[in-house]
């Protein structure tokens, strides 16, 4: 996943936080749509979003496995769950850059960018919005695409449309074009009259990760 060195030894000191909620696999998707992302916008930091990329997901370590199904995924409703792994990724990613010795500066917006990676539906920098898309890039990938149909447990039809009608959650074009163009290449039909029929609920209101 990481090469550059310094990400290689966050990517080594948030591995044991990522055994859960395949969070190793998700990551590393995450990591690669990040690099993706930020090749198309020079203009934001690298420094800031892959170590916020390689930590965003470390607090669901402390969310107990039987609750975190509460907590993410399109029917989930624990928002104070999914706060939680929010606030606990922050106390895990201080420690993790400050034994490493990283910019202060850096490591602050990191953890701000973190602190509120789920929660806030708003993206408040480019670096924020390249994190949170990353993100969200992973549901349309096609490893995240199989992993979701399993653990949510959903068809596939229903599942490819509540990804169309999400599509607009991402913050920048370039993301929206990837999304699309893994949704394509995953088999998923051009959009139809019935993409607005959405069989997992109205999207307002419904939580942002997965």
């Amino acid at each position: 996943m990481a090469e550059k060195g310094i990400y290689k030894e966050i990517e080594a000191h948030a591995k044991p936080y990522l055994d859960t909620r395949c969070n190793e696999i998700h990551v590393s998707v995450c990591y690669a749509m990040a690099e993706r992302l930020l090749s198309l916008y020079p203009e934001a930091d690298p420094e800031v979003v892959l170590p916020a990329i390689l930590l965003h997901d470390v607090g669901w370590k402390m969310v107990p496995e039987e609750k975190q199904h509460t907590a993410f995924g399109t029917r989930a409703n624990d928002l104070e769950t999914r706060r939680i792994h929010e606030i606990e990724g922050v106390a895990i990613a201080r420690r993790i850059l400050a034994s490493l010795g990283y910019d202060r500066g850096k490591t602050e917006e990191i953890l701000f960018i973190i602190e509120g990676h789920d929660s806030r539906e708003e993206a408040l920098s480019l670096n924020d919005a390249i994190v949170k898309d990353a993100d969200k890039l992973w549901r349309f990938s096609q490893v995240g695409l199989e992993t979701n149909l399993r653990r949510f447990d959903v068809d596939r039809a229903s599942y490819v449309r509540w990804l169309k009608r999400v599509i607009g959650w991402l913050f920048t074009s370039a993301a929206r074009d990837l999304a699309y163009r893994g949704l394509a290449d995953a088999g998923a039909p051009a959009v139809d009259e019935t993409d607005d029929l959405d069989p997992l609920g109205d999207e307002r209101g419904l939580p942002r990760n997965d």
